[in-house]
């Protein structure tokens, strides 16, 4: 099932270039007046998108997301902003609504200007494809990402859809990624706000592919208000579809061959445990020894050392999939660097850390990084 009030649709607009054949422009419209909430890039360098997008999800009301990959539209200045407003002046036009309830959202290329001639152009061919293709408006986002992400959940008679890109330029806060989250059940804008910050803190703010924050970070949240459900369950919808998305985004990270989930438990608070939890997933020398599926335990103990939270070497222990490794801070007597290995070859894992005897703990999740990193990021451009 699809959320009720919204319509879709995707077209090639050739945004990045004359030779693009993929779909790479998006289109959500709401049949009326839907509430809007949303999460932003804390990058100081805001694409055209995210300031006029942030100024939209403080009024807290929407008609239409269009969206599109290719280009940023991020380090354009003034002339970054014209273009959006101007997408958002023809796709008002087209629909009879104020273009000001129109969200823009971007994703590609950075310090490029936006080809808006071509996106106006596209705008009466992407209005009249509008239906329940939502294949479509999430392949039209995607960009180095090699499957689309779709999520969605039921509550009784209620829906929440989630639909998001990322596969690079991945680290909180947020997590690079165009993420939109549609329900059609009843929510006032305030419980939907507190609902979206709360979740965004424990998925697309605890991944990291690669540890670049991107400048056209955005998560949307709609409501088309349509269907009654129950509030304690519609909370608990969004929170799974959003960790879904966050966690096929890291799934999907630009080369990735492995998942890491890294649990840290016994902290003395929870933002300790994150900032040591985030400091393995982030590491470097942790990454490849993961791609090289190399049992190097030492990796991970450095980068809990160096993450700057006061511990004691003694109280710190740690499994990789179940597998004792490192007991009061040595290797554990059971280590057995075969059955690591084996372990480090499956697809996902957990490593599991103690760094004490404290109440808090928290979980991030992490990739490899592999060959095909490079050679992506390399070729991005061309």
């Amino acid at each position: 099932m699809l959320p009720q009030g919204f319509k879709y649709a995707s077209c090639c607009a050739k945004i990045k270039n004359e030779t693009v054949t993929k779909d790479d422009l998006g289109l959500i419209v709401c049949e009326d007046e839907a509430i809007l909430s949303g999460v932003f890039t804390t990058n100081t360098f805001k694409a055209a998108p995210v300031v006029i997008g942030m100024q939209q999800a403080r009024a807290g009301k929407a008609r239409a997301v269009i969206a599109n990959s290719g280009n940023a539209n991020a380090c354009t200045g003034e002339a970054g902003l014209e273009a959006a407003r101007a997408v958002m002046q023809a796709i008002g036009r087209e629909l009879n609504i104020d273009a000001e309830l129109v969200v823009p959202m971007s994703t590609g290329v950075i310090g490029v200007s936006l080809p808006c001639e071509r996106i106006v152009a596209s705008v009466p061919e992407l209005i009249s494809k509008l239906g329940n293709d939502i294949d479509g408006f999430a392949t039209a986002i995607l960009t180095t990402d090699t499957v689309k992400k779709i999520s969605r959940r039921q509550v009784g008679d209620a829906t929440v859809l989630g639909m998001a890109k990322g596969s690079g330029m991945i680290a909180p806060n947020m997590a690079t990624t165009l993420a939109v989250v549609l329900t059609d059940a009843r929510i006032a804008k305030a419980e939907l706000d507190r609902i979206v910050r709360s979740a965004i803190e424990y998925t697309f703010n605890a991944v990291t592919v690669d540890g670049d924050t991107s400048t056209n970070d955005t998560l949307l949240a709609l409501s088309s208000n349509k269907v009654e459900a129950d509030a304690v369950a519609l909370e608990s919808a969004m929170r799974e579809v959003i960790r879904d998305l966050a966690i096929m985004i890291v799934r999907d990270g630009e080369g990735a061959t492995k998942l890491a989930e890294i649990r840290v438990t016994g902290a003395a608070t929870e933002r300790d445990a994150k900032t040591i939890a985030m400091s393995v997933a982030k590491s470097p020398l942790v990454k490849t020894a993961l791609f090289g599926e190399d049992p190097n335990w030492g990796r991970i103990l450095a980068a809990v050392g160096y993450s700057g939270v006061e511990l004691r070497p003694e109280e710190v222990s740690f499994t990789i999939g179940g597998l004792k490794v490192v007991e009061a801070g040595r290797q554990a007597a059971e280590f057995d660097e075969q059955r690591c290995h084996a372990i480090l070859q499956q697809p996902e894992y957990v490593i599991a850390i103690e760094v004490g005897d404290g109440p808090a703990g928290f979980t991030v999740w992490t990739t490899d990084f592999s060959y095909d990193y490079v050679k992506i990021n390399a070729d991005y451009r061309t």
